[in-house]
């Protein structure tokens, strides 16, 4: 039986520009969000298909220049963002962040 994998845990989550969010973790590993790559990954029900995890949010919709306003956390478990398109309902949790990271999405 394989242990269970640590929830990544932030050290200090920050807004540095309109267009980028930082992310400082307690392993020590800090990273970077573009605005538009966190709004394309927005996991709420308007953006993903709750049943199928079926992408409902088309990229072409969100401007290459939207704008991050800010960040709020939700419980001990993540973040949710407020996007200049009026969007705010996505639930980011600690995990996805990570993982987000992993893939290119943030830097």
């Amino acid at each position: 039986m394989t242990a269970p994998k640590p929830v990544p845990t932030p050290k200090k989550a920050d807004l540095v520009t309109a267009s980028l969010f930082r992310i400082e973790w307690k392993d020590g590993a800090v990273t970077d969000y573009k605005a538009r790559d966190l709004r394309l990954a927005c996991p709420c029900a308007s953006c993903v298909e709750e049943t199928t995890g079926r992408p409902l949010l088309d990229p072409r919709s969100v401007k290459e220049d939207i704008l991050l306003f800010g960040a709020e956390l939700v419980g001990r478990y993540g973040l949710t963002f407020f996007w200049s398109d009026g969007h705010k309902t996505g639930i980011f949790a600690w995990p996805m962040l990570r993982q987000l990271a992993g893939l290119g999405t943030g830097a």
